[in-house]
């Protein structure tokens, strides 16, 4: 799998540029993953890397006097490389119980809903026990969306990489009934690909509102790193 470096500079720069302050003050740059899924964080045309949530993550951190950089990466990888402390956190991520094993939480960065996308002529009703046990459907890898799905038996026959490849792969028909994706990141695919949302038939699953988290390992240094992070959040938000 590829890395992607292009907003290191732009990160630290974003910030502040007080690195050798923050040096001599013993604070270390941190890490942060992320993966290329808008609105939260994507690349740009003049190549640089933002988004909703990257904005809050740099806003916070420019308040709290903090270098970071931001790498992106496959969903799967970045959590994996979180997990193991290859990076100090990342984001942005709907709460997992699994996750507070290795890592904390900090409040709400961005909002997002749950939303089933079906055909605008199906009849299908994805709230019901029918759906659940017979129709095919579909959320991108790495997703808490997939793993509920998967967890709670439904019929999964698509496992993209992302919501913009899940919604490419359900335009085209034939393989599923219907696809579970995040509200902000299915409209702006449907955008960008110029798919007409009329096409669709929406149903609210639930509110999945996204988090940052920071590592175990990083947080043994800095203890109180989140509950100061988040009294930053509300004039950042």
């Amino acid at each position: 799998m590829h890395q992607y470096r292009d907003l290191a500079t732009f990160s630290v720069l974003l910030i502040s540029g007080l690195c050798g302050e923050v040096e001599a003050a013993g604070q270390m740059l941190i890490h942060l993953g992320t993966h290329d899924q808008a609105p939260y964080g994507s690349y740009q045309a003049d190549k640089t890397f933002d988004g909703v949530a990257v904005r809050v993550m740099g806003c916070v951190l420019k308040r709290m006097d903090r270098n970071f950089v931001v790498e992106v990466y496959p969903w799967t990888r970045v959590q994996l490389m979180a997990e193991r402390g290859e990076v100090d956190g990342f984001f942005p991520a709907t709460l997992r119980p699994e996750r507070l094993l290795w890592a904390q939480a900090t409040e709400v960065i961005a909002d997002q809903k749950w939303v089933w996308y079906l055909p605008a002529a199906s009849k299908l009703d994805p709230l019901s026990a029918e759906f659940k046990a017979t129709a095919k459907v579909g959320a991108h890898l790495g997703s808490n969306r997939l793993k509920m799905l998967e967890e709670q038996k439904y019929q999964v026959v698509l496992r993209p990489a992302s919501d913009e490849m899940l919604l490419r792969a359900f335009a085209r028909g034939g393989r599923a009934d219907a696809i579970l994706g995040g509200d902000l990141a299915i409209a702006i695919a449907m955008k960008e690909q110029g798919v007409d949302p009329k096409n669709f038939r929406t149903v609210l699953a639930q509110d999945s509102p996204l988090h940052a988290y920071f590592g175990r390992k990083f947080l043994a240094g800095e203890p109180d790193f989140v509950v100061r992070f988040n009294t930053h959040l509300p004039y950042c938000r």
